[in-house]
């Protein structure tokens, strides 16, 4: 049965793989108390919203409060043709050569027109995703969800954990090109020139390596770094945040394009979410993600463009990485 209206709450559901699944009630403008968790959540451009976390709580306590007639549809419709994202890649490539720039990741949107039980979806990505952070997030009537494969930023008493996450390919695809090494390169050294700048004494890069998250395989690099001189850890994500990975390089430069190309509002996807509390902090780039209406669904997926980039790959990229979030979500 649906919550009262007096009981509707913002909410965190999340599964970490190892951990169960759990979820947080969370609270603006409540008293601070020590040891309190809070939850941080950025949009692609902005500064993060903090919210005091209460809980761990069951995750079948908190399915109930976030029902359809809780959540607003999306405002508006929109989904790109092939034609339109293609000659946006274009007029990207061409800004990247005169412009001598290292990669600008465009992105598009593609609506759905369906309706989900939002706790079984929940399941559904938790079972084809193991090894990603799967979450739901339903603040002030808008329902995010998504599986995402890469974290922006882990950190305890001892180091800093980042990766440097890049490419896309199905298993059973062509192999990795010479374009895709060299994107993937390209946020290891943005992310590790961003760690040295911010204080880390010593700064380790361990890759790159083939992982996979769920249908599809990334190129990844581990990176660990010694904790900052000053700072604390949302200052850490907000400096790293956007990496390359969901922008490009050099960051001014890469916003500018995507701003006068891109024709709709990123809003959380490309953003991030993540806590902290006394022990540690973690903070997770949204991707693989969608937005949920009561009726209606935008998917968002985009692609890392180079001086490299074939137009047509880069439109099939985000064909495979919006299909595998389609897959999970319309399987019976």
């Amino acid at each position: 049965m649906p919550a009262s209206k007096s009981e509707h709450s913002n909410i965190l559901i999340w599964r970490i793989p190892g951990l169960p699944t759990q979820g947080w009630k969370l609270s603006e403008d409540v008293p601070e108390r020590l040891g309190d968790t809070k939850v941080h959540v950025s949009p692609f451009i902005g500064r993060a919203t903090t919210f005091h976390a209460e809980g761990p709580l069951d995750a079948a306590e908190l399915w109930p409060s976030i029902y359809a007639q809780n959540i607003h549809e999306l405002a508006d419709v929109h989904s790109d043709s092939k034609e339109a994202h293609i000659e946006r890649v274009r007029a990207a490539v061409k800004q990247i050569v005169q412009n001598h720039l290292r990669k600008v990741v465009i992105a598009r949107r593609e609506d759905l027109e369906m309706e989900l039980d939002y706790a079984s979806t929940f399941q559904k990505l938790v079972n084809a995703y193991p090894q990603a952070i799967v979450y739901a997030l339903f603040i002030e009537g808008r329902l995010w969800m998504g599986a995402t494969p890469e974290t922006l930023l882990t950190s305890d008493e001892h180091a800093i954990y980042t990766m440097a996450l890049a490419g896309t390919r199905k298993p059973d695809g062509p192999e990795f090109t010479e374009k895709e090494y060299d994107e993937q390169l390209a946020v290891t050294e943005s992310i590790n020139d961003t760690l040295l700048q911010l204080g880390s004494a010593k700064v380790d890069a361990k890759g790159p390596e083939i992982i996979a998250a769920g249908p599809v395989q990334h190129l990844i690099t581990r990176i660990t770094a010694g904790l900052p001189n000053e700072g604390t850890p949302v200052d850490w994500a907000h400096s790293l945040h956007p990496t390359p990975a969901v922008c490009g390089m050099p960051k001014r430069d890469a916003l500018s394009i995507i701003d006068a190309l891109e024709n709709f509002n990123r809003e959380l996807y490309a953003g991030y979410l993540g806590w902290t509390s006394e022990e540690n902090s973690r903070f997770y780039v949204n991707l693989r993600c969608m937005q949920v209406g009561q009726k209606r669904l935008a998917l968002y997926a985009g692609g890392g463009i180079t001086a490299l980039s074939d137009p047509e790959a880069e439109w099939e990229e985000t064909v495979i990485k919006l299909n595998t979030l389609k897959s999970v979500i319309t399987q019976e």
